[in-house]
């Protein structure tokens, strides 16, 4: 069995507070989009591998992956073995999601080869446990908010198409060290969300959706990485409605109209080439 695992961008995040299990309070809008990873899942009779095309991936029971079988076979009670191939395309440290997909994907895949023991409140349990992306992955939601951690989720009812242009510098951020520099002078204390959304339920059109754009770590990650202003401008040069960045970065996207992507892909690989590490990603709703 091959599974699709999207990657995500954050189309808005406010971080509103700190928690006492160390993360902090959020609210953010989710796109699920067409730039994936490949999980192959089978079931074996030797012991369970898990390999990947990129080895900067850990594949060990102590990763992300690893942790995900063992803490499916637990609550499934299952005595099963996989093999277990991943082919990455997601750039990894980017704030796209890509681990958190691929553990949700993974757990979906490892569920059906083993003829559905657990309900999707199970895996939406063990998603919660292991990283709070998880759970927004684990929904197959196109847009939806996350509250709390993130892993809150709400589905977004809604027939917009977005198309998209990422780039993804040479480097990666810490999402860890990006929410420990959000001091109280970044904190969302308005109702943000409530513009975006107005966006979505209301005009229902990408130019609304772009002037909402919002993230409370963006100015974080650009006071310790100030290269991504030339980013954000040669998105915008090259027609982009809107620019951010997803998560805690370092990809930018922009939101453009369809029309487009293309000539603004070229230009943008001639600015930001894939020899000098960077990667220019066409990407839509998914």
């Amino acid at each position: 069995m091959i599974l699709t695992a999207p990657a995500k961008i954050n189309l808005y995040l406010g971080v509103t507070g700190k928690r006492s299990d160390g993360y902090h309070e959020i609210e953010t809008v989710f796109e699920r989009i067409s730039l994936a990873d490949k999980i192959l899942v089978e079931p074996v009779k030797e012991p369970t591998l898990i390999t990947s095309t990129d080895p900067s991936v850990p594949t060990d029971s102590n990763s992300l992956l690893g942790r995900a079988v063992s803490e499916f076979k637990k609550a499934a009670k299952s005595e099963l073995n996989f093999k277990i191939g991943l082919e990455k395309n997601i750039p990894i440290g980017a704030g796209l999601g890509g681990g958190s997909s691929d553990a949700a994907t993974l757990l979906k895949g490892l569920n059906e080869v083993a003829g559905f023991p657990l309900e999707k409140d199970d895996l939406l349990s063990i998603g919660k446990s292991l990283g709070a992306d998880i759970p927004f992955f684990i929904n197959e939601y196109h847009f939806a908010i996350g509250r709390g951690r993130g892993d809150e989720i709400e589905k977004i009812e809604t027939p917009l198409q977005l198309s998209h242009i990422l780039i993804n510098p040479p480097f990666e951020v810490s999402t860890k060290e990006a929410y420990g520099k959000v001091g109280a002078f970044n904190l969302t204390n308005n109702r943000g969300v409530d513009r975006i959304l107005s966006a979505f339920f209301d005009k229902k059109d990408s130019g609304t959706i772009a002037n909402n754009l919002r993230n409370d770590l963006q100015q974080v990650v650009l006071r310790d990485f100030p290269d991504l202003n030339n980013v954000f401008s040669e998105l915008k040069k090259s027609g982009a409605q809107g620019v951010l960045l997803s998560g805690s970065g370092p990809t930018v996207f922009g939101i453009f109209e369809e029309e487009k992507i293309e000539n603004a892909s070229k230009n943008l690989n001639e600015v930001f080439p894939r020899e000098k590490g960077w990667r220019v990603l066409a990407a839509r709703t998914y």
